[in-house]
């Protein structure tokens, strides 16, 4: 609403600018509506609708008149025989001619016939001769359209024709159900796909800790030995147990050294320091008395 609103005080500034809507010639009055529009500016109001932006109906300059859409520009809007009636009439009360309706329809896929689409704008109301058939007499008629009176529309009526709009709305409400279907297919793969990889991390970490588990923590050299002192391998004694020195038991006897390859010296001279005695020589046995 709001927003049709805006449209119409758009195109009524849009009219006072530098661009100025068609205007009619005195004489017309039977072709404005009830809130004093003229079909120029009626005209106007519905085009702003079609292209959904605020339209200027440009007035038509001596030998001009108003031609139908372009190639790949017609729409339901601009091919409906509603709005070529208006066209028409505000040509004529620009005092101009206009063309006949197979030659204003001819880049329309679809015609409607006796209907506009879309709704009609709330800021304006379409006179009922705009709803009259046209394509019976491939034309505008003028005589008709005065004698017409009857109702304003303001609402959309219902269509006579063509049947392929309420096609194209079957079809967009089947792709609608189907995107809805996708969407919804796709929300629920996305749901396992992410339960999915959840159940894998959480199974790779617990076979992680498991591993880890098993495993003996010793720290190893970087020549894969323990790093642990070594122990010294044991060997049996093979010396004989020791015995109390007895003087009845020969064998307790201490080994007399005279055998002996080796000589041990207990005392060391020093002639240059008195005090210090030497032993006498000879044969000595400590501990044996002299004979």
């Amino acid at each position: 609403m709001l927003k049709a609103l805006l449209i119409a005080v758009l195109c009524l500034v849009a009219g006072h600018g530098a661009a100025q809507n068609a205007t009619c010639q005195s004489g017309f009055a039977w072709s404005f509506n009830s809130l004093n529009q003229s079909p120029c500016d009626i005209a106007a109001f519905l085009a702003s609708v079609c292209i959904n932006q605020p339209f200027i109906l440009q007035p038509l300059q001596p030998g001009f008149e108003y031609f139908g859409p372009p190639a790949g520009l017609g729409n339901p809007c601009r091919c409906s025989t509603v709005y070529y009636s208006l066209l028409s009439a505000c040509s004529v009360c620009q005092l101009a001619s206009f063309i006949r309706w197979t030659d204003y329809e001819t880049n329309c896929s679809t015609v409607f016939s006796q209907v506009f689409n879309p709704s009609i704008p709330p800021y304006t109301k379409v006179p009922h001769y705009a709803y009259l058939d046209v394509t019976a007499g491939d034309t505008f008629n003028v005589t008709l359209a005065q004698a017409a009176g009857g109702t304003e529309s303001t609402s959309l009526p219902s269509p006579t024709s063509p049947t392929s709009p309420t096609s194209a709305t079957s079809s967009g409400k089947k792709s609608n159900s189907g995107a809805i279907a996708g969407g919804v297919v796709g929300g629920i793969l996305g749901l396992l796909v992410i339960a999915g990889s959840i159940y894998w991390i959480l199974r790779r970490k617990k076979q992680a800790a498991a591993s880890r588990a098993d495993i003996d923590p010793v720290v190893f050299t970087s020549q894969n030995q323990l790093n642990v002192p070594p122990t010294p391998p044991s060997f049996p004694s093979t010396s004989p147990p020791m015995r109390l020195y007895d003087p009845n038991d020969p064998s307790t006897y201490p080994i007399s050294n005279s055998n002996s390859h080796m000589s041990y010296n207990p005392y060391i001279v020093n002639h240059s320091q008195p005090g210090h005695q030497m032993p006498p020589s000879g044969n000595f046995h400590p501990g044996v008395p002299e004979v």
